[in-house]
C-alpha cells in the first residue's frame, strides 16, 4: 500500500473513533437524564411513604379511634362497668 492508501484508511479509522466518542457521550447524557428523572420520582415517593406514616400514626391514636366510634358508630362506655384483676 501506498502513503495515500495509508492516510485514508487512518482517516477512516479517526472519523470512526470520533463518531463512536460522540455517540457513546450522547448516550451517557441520555442516560444520566433518565437518572436523575427517576431519582426525582423515588424523592417524591419517599415523600409520600413518610406522608402516609404520619396519617397512619394519627389515625391510630386511642383518642382519635375514641372519638370516631362515638360519633360515626354511636357507641358509649357501658353503665356499670367492673374491672377484675386477675394476678
Amino acid at each position: 500500500m501506498d502513503g495515500r492508501a495509508w492516510m485514508s484508511l487512518l482517516l477512516i479509522l479517526v472519523l470512526g473513533s470520533a463518531l463512536t466518542v460522540i455517540y457513546v457521550k450522547h448516550q451517557s447524557r441520555v442516560l444520566f437524564a433518565e437518572l436523575r428523572s427517576i431519582q426525582k420520582q423515588q424523592d417524591l415517593q419517599v415523600i409520600h411513604w413518610g406522608r402516609l406514616q404520619l396519617q397512619n400514626t394519627t389515625l391510630a391514636t386511642h383518642s382519635h379511634v375514641e372519638s370516631r366510634v362515638r360519633r360515626d358508630l354511636k357507641m358509649r362506655m357501658p353503665d356499670g362497668v367492673e374491672l377484675v384483676r386477675l394476678q
